[in-house]
């Protein structure tokens, strides 16, 4: 299924050290690691009997992970220093450490650049340009898809020429205007993508009684607040000698809001209590503007949390599936209907073990819920318990059902019982008699007893079998019963914690 191959200068010959079609040396170990918001990492450890153990240099040599099923780069990045050790039982191995092909941008300086009304797509262009003119060619890289945009290009924006291009992409583009980043390697060279997000839907979902193994959700609205204290900027005051100094309060509402400071939400007071939060906007100098931005902020706030923590098999391994992997950043419709979850969830990291494929590990992200979406979340998990409470209800129903189904074959088998007990005496009865009848006689009734007896014993096996079902069914249920009735009980102790106790 995975194929690592390592070569030595970026245009040098490709050796496979790990293959499932190698049968004698394998990588001991090898996971990478991918997150969203950093670059990926190949970790393996290598053993001596490897032809290419010490093939690992510093920086110049290449490993690649190839996904052989799909024909798909997993990772492709250099080799950072290694790591030789020995045991206690005196065997030795090496471990190798690679980063991802978006290291690149670690390798150059900005220089100092200072400049208004520039677009994002023009200033990251710039710092590319920088890059390239420094670095080995096979490091050069062409601006792909930049598809994120700023309020109002005309900022001002300037460059310290202490920091690497990558630290300056993630400082000055996306810590001020979100998005992600990603180095990919085509046939012509290398492209760098700037995006809101670098995702699609998948086509596998991740749903209960399918491929879901595990799935926590803990919602925490602590972030959440009912009142908020918007600020604006600073005036300045003048010294005696003339310098100016920022020692003046900060811009508030109060002339524009009967004398208040704060804006509230009666409904979120009323789930909360009073939270009060303060926000602030330094290029804010009008009250009325400020209070506009306030109730805008207090009405949208999206300060509830939604982790999901997932365990789940991704079908893309099995030989005879053909669906779409698990991808670091891509959306999955997770289904699972008694947790009344059936949403798309990101996956915004991910821990993938080539030698064991099923220890590989996902990492939801965070979804940050308004207060609609909030309610709407009680409902829906209130909702789920009820179905609970219904098909609790329904087993409960069939388990009398079965019950009564019982005593009726009880009462079958207790009649058949009866009938063999009666053909045992007729059999006694005939052989006793046997010396004082003709034969044609003995063997007329010994014919119709033998058909008697087949038919009793035929209803016997079905009412023992049906028996054996009836109660199989009926244990089944009861243990579904308890498990249900436990997740109702663990759905109530939630929503307590939920709604801060008051149930």
């Amino acid at each position: 299924m995975y194929r690592v191959t390592v070569r030595q200068g970026w245009d040098g010959k490709e050796t496979t050290i790990h293959s499932e079609n190698m049968n004698s040396v394998k990588l001991l170990s090898a996971k990478i690691t991918k997150d969203v918001d950093s670059i990926d990492s190949f970790a393996f450890n290598i053993s001596p009997k490897s032809p290419q153990y010490n093939a690992f240099k510093y920086r110049t040599t290449f490993v690649k992970v190839t996904n052989m099923k799909l024909g798909r780069v997993l990772f492709e990045g250099r080799v950072l220093p290694t790591t030789d050790s020995m045991d206690s039982s005196g065997i030795f191995d090496k471990s190798v450490t690679c980063e991802g092909l978006t290291a690149f941008l670690h390798d150059s300086i900005q220089d100092y650049y200072a400049l208004s009304n520039n677009d994002l797509k023009a200033f990251l262009s710039h710092m590319i340009d920088v890059h390239n003119r420094q670095v080995d060619s096979y490091k050069r890289i062409k601006l792909g898809q930049v598809t994120v945009t700023s309020p109002s290009n005309n900022v001002y924006k300037s460059i310290d020429d202490s920091k690497t291009t990558y630290d300056t992409i993630k400082e000055k583009l996306i810590d001020k205007y979100g998005g992600e980043i990603r180095v990919r390697h085509e046939s012509d060279g290398l492209y760098l993508d700037y995006m809101p997000e670098i995702a699609t839907l998948s086509g596998q979902n991740i749903r209960l009684a399918s491929n879901l193994l595990s799935l926590k959700r803990v919602v925490d609205p602590s972030e959440a607040y009912s009142v908020i204290k918007p600020l604006g900027a600073r005036a300045e005051a003048e010294k005696e000698t003339g310098d100016s100094e920022i020692s003046q309060p900060r811009l508030t509402i109060e002339s524009v809001n009967n004398g208040s400071s704060v804006l509230s939400s009666q409904s979120m007071i009323q789930k909360i209590g009073y939270v009060v939060h303060a926000e602030v906007w330094d290029d804010v100098k009008v009250a009325s503007i400020l209070k506009s931005k306030g109730q805008a902020a207090l009405d949208s706030q999206r300060e509830i949390k939604e982790q999901f923590q997932v365990t789940a098999i991704d079908l893309s391994l099995l030989t005879d599936r053909t669906v779409d992997s698990f991808e670091c950043g891509n959306y999955h419709q997770t289904i699972n209907p008694l947790m009344g979850i059936d949403e798309q969830l990101r996956i915004v990291g991910q821990s993938l073990d080539l030698c064991e494929p099923l220890n590989s590990t996902l990492s939801i992200g965070d979804k940050l819920l308004g207060q609609a979406d909030y309610e709407a979340l009680i409902k829906k998990q209130g909702e789920a318990i009820d179905e609970i409470k219904g098909r609790v209800a329904a087993q409960t129903a069939n388990i009398v059902t079965i019950s009564n189904e019982m005593k009726t074959t009880n009462e079958a088998l207790s009649s058949a019982q009866k009938e063999l007990s009666s053909l045992k005496t007729e059999y006694d009865k005939l052989i006793e008699d046997i010396g004082n009848k003709d034969f044609k006689a003995i063997m007329s009734k010994l014919t119709e007893l033998e058909n008697q007896t087949t038919t009793i014993i035929t209803n016997l096996g079905e009412i023992g079998q049906n028996v054996l079902d009836l109660e199989t069914f009926k244990t089944t249920q009861e243990t579904i019963n308890t498990k249900q009735e436990t997740i109702n009980e663990d759905f109530k102790k939630r929503i307590t914690a939920l709604e801060g106790g008051n149930k």
